[in-house]
């Protein structure tokens, strides 16, 4: 057999090509479309919004905020909030003046923002006032402190309005701007040094996919998600590096969500699974529908066939799906409205093909030899929107890397077609007798069951099979099944090694910022139980 055949049955799919033309980089996402737009609404949240030329000037006013507070170049900066505009205007800030922006995650207990702050030592903290407890027993150093919304002279909003906006500055956009934590499903947290290059390369390449054509000025985007995650925040940046509107909400209630798709038109919007079921289900509790929405993104879980049905006879709208992760600045692959088709409905398991200049490849995890199409084995990526490094942590940014490839820790596989079908973690695989057993292939199974909502599949120590296949569900309101019924449901669809041994029903499921189910939180919680009984 020859090379070329060779290589061509080795798992490796390409993204489309790169193209410069009419590339911005974050900083400049403001001013470019105040010299064009100046009054269009560009930001909005649940408490006010922001002209182009608005946001322009807040963001050079929040760079005279971050020097009277000594956060220069390479300086960082925390933030503990819930969705806010002036976080978005904040970290525009940081990609203007070289700082360093890192988000903390609202949900996190005080130790745990406490091993933030140690670990990136900021100058400065801005943050909402119901998390001020967590931060007085967090903060070891007593940091400076700015509140978002505190009203008073003291407070962000009348502090960044007293300040004259600070003239442009040179930056340099391959240094980080962001310092975004891993959740820590293994040991501490890893603070991922993401620099703007690396995220305008992303938004730059989704103008390239034809999933994204179409769009038009009026557009109006919604992002509920959690813009201190990659994907929260990186859908901001979807609608400002086109100069439409985007608003940001801290309500992910149903009821508060259609309530702001209807108020304001809505065309478009980024959820996971689960939120655009809710949605569905408000309105048909209310009888309305959204006629203005013209997408739906999602990431974070895939898409089962019966949802996509609902949703697309509910909404009428297209559906793009995403797979990715802070250390490629974003998005590595999407699923693009085409593929959204019931009648493949094999594609609905897939997260799609490589962004424009992403290249994935399938290779051993222990060896880090390229494995044949439809091998399972672990994620490989290349990408100009890698991370830089794990903040003081060069044997884990080494451990990660392989020259220019990201060695994910995701388990996958590729199809002849170079569609991209997600395995599981490389560390959550089940071995149970002998067999190779990837949660997300069960998963994928016990969610077509009509009374269960969401599920997550692991492995438990097991005296005869080394570990058990166990399933903890979380059911539908108002829904019940027997364990015995989902074990007869999965057997229809599944090799007996891979039907849960054990079902936990009407377990709470534990999940990141992003929506995703910990299977490893989960799994140890268990294991305690195991321990104390």
């Amino acid at each position: 057999m020859g090379m070329a055949a060779a290589d061509a049955q080795m798992a490796r799919s390409q993204g489309p090509e790169f193209v410069e033309d009419g590339f911005l980089a974050i900083a400049d996402y403001p001013d470019h479309f105040a010299r064009t737009v100046p009054d269009r609404l560009a930001l909005a949240d649940d408490r006010r919004g922001w002209t182009y030329a608005e946001l322009d000037r807040d963001c050079d006013r929040f760079v005279a905020l971050l020097q009277h507070y000594g956060v220069g170049v390479g300086e960082r900066f925390g933030w503990l909030g819930k969705n806010d505009a002036l976080f978005i205007i904040a970290h525009i800030a940081a990609a203007r003046c070289g700082a360093v922006m890192v988000p903390i995650n609202w949900r996190n207990t005080a130790p745990e923002v406490g091993y933030v702050l140690e670990d990136s030592a900021p100058r400065l903290v801005v943050a909402d006032s119901e998390f001020s407890s967590t931060l007085d027993a967090a903060d070891a150093v007593g940091l400076p402190r700015l509140l978002t919304d505190d009203d008073g002279p003291e407070g962000l909003r009348a502090r960044l309005a007293a300040y004259d906006p600070a003239p442009r500055a040179d930056y340099d956009a391959m240094a980080p701007f962001l310092q975004l934590y891993t959740s820590g499903t293994t040991g501490k947290p890893k603070g991922v040094m993401t620099s703007q290059y690396a995220m305008s390369f992303m938004r730059h390449g989704e103008k390239l996919l034809p999933g994204f054509a179409g769009w038009g000025d009026d557009e109006m985007l919604l992002s509920p998600l959690p813009v201190f995650h990659i994907g929260g925040l990186s859908w901001v940046q979807t609608a400002l590096c086109r100069g439409v509107t985007v608003h940001v909400t801290a309500d992910t209630t149903p009821a508060g969500l259609l309530d702001l798709c209807l108020r304001h038109g809505i065309t478009r919007t980024f959820m996971v699974p689960t939120l655009v079921r809710a949605l569905i289900e408000e309105m048909d509790a209310r009888g309305v529908r959204v006629e203005t929405l013209r997408s739906i993104h999602y990431g974070a879980a895939s898409m089962d066939p019966q949802l996509l049905e609902k949703s697309v006879d509910r909404l009428g709208c297209r559906f793009l799906q995403y797979y990715g992760m802070t250390e490629i600045g974003g998005s590595a692959t999407v699923l693009q409205p085409e593929d959204h088709d019931t009648s493949r409905p094999h594609l609905l398991r897939s997260v799609g093909r490589p962004m424009p200049g992403v290249t994935i490849e399938i290779r051993d995890p222990e060896t880090g030899r390229r494995l044949p199409v439809d091998t399972p084995g672990e994620i490989w990526l290349a990408s100009p929107s890698l991370f830089s490094s794990y903040w003081k942590r060069p044997e884990d940014t080494e451990k990660a890397m392989e020259g220019d490839w990201y060695k994910s820790g995701d388990g996958g596989r590729i199809d002849a077609d170079g569609y991209l079908f997600l395995t599981d973690r490389i560390k959550d695989m089940v071995v149970s007798g002998g067999e190779n057993v990837y949660p997300a292939e069960v998963e994928s199974v016990l969610r077509q069951h009509p009374a269960i909502l969401d599920c997550a599949v692991f492995g438990l120590p097991h005296p005869k099979w080394g570990e058990g296949v166990t399933a903890g569900l979380e059911l539908r309101p108002g829904m019940a099944v027997t364990s015995e019924e989902v074990i007869a449901f999965a057997r229809q669809s599944l090799a007996a090694y891979k039907v849960p041994r054990r079902i936990e029903i009407g377990v709470t499921l534990p999940r990141t910022a992003a929506g995703k189910v910990q299977r490893g939180k989960l799994r140890a919680q268990f294991i305690a139980q195991m321990e104390d009984s």
